[in-house]
């Protein structure tokens, strides 16, 4: 039952993560990615909103290890945080309108294997709190993982070019 209920807390993660990938991809889409870019956009690269509420999961994960219910909190915390990320995203001002293209198609599927990567570990060593912190990993850094999708998608369309 245990796995179970851990397996529904990846639904908000998933859920949350798709809709900053997409919004990602649109927004790599529409501009180059340069040094001045990066230095005016470096608050909706790295949502620092993010960072406390990773903060409070990690300070219950680490500070409470032995609590009798700690399960319980970590599930509940990291559901409930991605759950409010995701709809604080349709709230976000930076929250791109147009539409994902036919193009974009393969750096979606790029991205939905590599979010299969802490999925698959969670699956293989049961170790949840680990997976937690590798999925709040990728939401932090998701704009890295869709570039570095986006690259290794042209590679492939240059390869079978």
């Amino acid at each position: 039952m245990q796995k179970i209920i851990i397996c529904l807390t990846f639904i908000p993660w998933i859920l949350y993560f798709i809709s900053v990938s997409i919004n990602a991809i649109k927004d790599l889409n529409r501009n180059k990615i340069t040094m001045n870019w990066l230095k005016e956009n470096v608050l909706n690269i790295f949502h620092f909103d993010n960072i406390i509420l990773i903060a409070i999961f990690i300070y219950f994960s680490i500070c409470y290890p032995d609590s009798d219910q700690i399960m319980l909190v970590e599930v509940l915390l990291f559901t409930f945080i991605n759950l409010y990320l995701y709809l604080n995203r349709y709230y976000d001002k930076n929250n791109k309108k147009e539409k994902i293209t036919v193009n974009d198609i393969p750096t979606v599927l790029i991205i939905v294997i590599l979010m299969l990567i802490p999925i698959t570990y969670y699956l293989s060593t049961k170790k949840y709190t680990t997976c937690y912190y590798i999925m709040f990993g990728y939401s932090f850094f998701n704009y890295v993982i869709v570039y570095i999708s986006k690259i290794i998608n042209n590679k492939i369309i240059s390869i079978i070019k």
